[in-house]
């Protein structure tokens, strides 16, 4: 019997299936895993390693894994390492996992594990202190980034936060993502704010930067879950996530309390 998927689904699978084992996906594992591809992300004054610093890592989640190349840099540098309590790999194809349970096999502070390409599942509500991704998001569906960016602010405790490398190529909308520069795929600095700022989240940095001959073509987003006396003074940042009996009860405590402080203020002279 076939399975029926979504359009979503099924370009997630899309995507993940040209990052399975292969000819093509083994060269460019093994490719990334050189030195010249990684200084880019872990040399101390680059912009990647200077937004990582600034992540509290105790419980750190890595998404779209890979072979597990930079769990391999950070367990390699002391510095970052002591800070580090539990790890959690997370990589929607099942073959990368298995490589990353063989590589970390005794480092036990680090869980791989297989997820479905748009969420955290199956880690708990505010379990983690901060996530990041590089050089994977980039190629995901808009739908597979909107879906991870609202999960985040499930799994992330009040003020943790989201280090994501992503897409800032827009010129091509509804084009499958390997016919575009460096097979982006359509997503944008200010598309990634404005769902990450409905989300609950509120944007500390974003840097667009080039890719090879490309410019432009990535963003750099560091996004923090608000804490939630934050979230109640804004209504508009909780809009996606409540109810419209919830919303609309919060609007009419607003006209109700605005309203007595007309009258209040009629009464006094004013």
């Amino acid at each position: 019997m076939s399975v029926v998927m979504t359009i979503p689904e099924y370009q997630v699978q899309r995507v993940a299936q040209d990052w399975r084992v292969g000819a093509r996906a083994s060269a460019y594992y093994d490719r990334a895993e050189k030195e010249d591809w990684l200084v880019v992300f872990w040399e101390r004054k680059t912009k990647f390693r200077q937004l990582f610093d600034r992540l509290n890592t105790q419980t750190l989640v890595e998404l779209a894994c890979g072979h597990g190349r930079h769990t391999a840099r950070i367990f390699d540098n002391h510095q970052i390492f002591t800070k580090i309590e539990r790890m959690y790999l997370m990589d929607v194809n099942n073959e990368n996992i298995t490589f990353c349970k063989e590589r970390f096999k005794n480092n036990k502070s680090i869980i791989p594990l297989v997820n479905n390409g748009y969420n955290f599942q199956p880690l708990d509500d505010e379990s983690v202190t901060a996530i990041f991704c590089y050089d994977a998001m980039v190629h995901f569906e808009y739908d597979a980034v909107v879906s991870y960016i609202d999960d985040a602010s499930r799994i992330l405790i009040p003020g943790g936060r989201a280090l994501l490398h992503h897409s800032n190529y827009d010129k091509s909308p509804g084009a499958d993502y390997s016919s575009n520069p460096g097979w982006r795929n359509f997503m944008s600095k200010n598309l990634f704010a404005h769902v990450a700022i409905r989300d609950g989240f509120k944007i500390v940095e974003q840097l667009v930067i080039d890719c090879d001959d490309y410019r432009t073509l990535d963003c750099i987003s560091l996004i923090e879950k608000r804490e939630e006396r934050d979230q109640i003074t804004s209504i508009p940042y909780k809009r996606s996530r409540l109810s419209g009996r919830v919303l609309h009860k919060l609007v009419l405590r607003q006209i109700r309390n605005r309203l007595s402080l007309n009258r209040l203020f009629a009464d006094s002279g004013g």
